[in-house]
């Protein structure tokens, strides 16, 4: 019978991460966690005020558009522009004939 030391498993090293490489994935976590919270309370806000956003900020304010809803299935313009772009798809806008 084959005898496992502590060091190995079946021949294979044991890996266990030492405080070292847990502190560096501790602290690596932390910080990815503190760049999302920056974009979205920081540079999210900032970017609704460039001239190239506002337009579609204001069109959401104005209509009650909730924004981080998946399907825009109740909203009516959604529904017409979701119209629309299947018809230009199925019909091509063709050159001079």
């Amino acid at each position: 019978m084959e005898q496992v030391s502590s060091s190995t498993l079946g021949g294979i090293p044991a890996t266990r991460p030492d405080n070292q490489k847990r502190g560096k994935g501790v602290v690596a976590l932390l910080f990815s966690i503190l760049a999302i919270m920056f974009c979205l309370f920081y540079i999210g806000p900032q970017l609704e005020k460039l001239p190239l956003i506002q337009p579609i900020t204001q069109f959401i304010d104005e209509r009650g558009v909730e924004a981080n809803m998946y399907f825009y299935t109740e909203v009516a313009e959604f529904s017409e522009a979701h119209i629309n772009m299947d018809n230009t798809m199925d019909y091509l806008p063709q050159g001079p004939q």
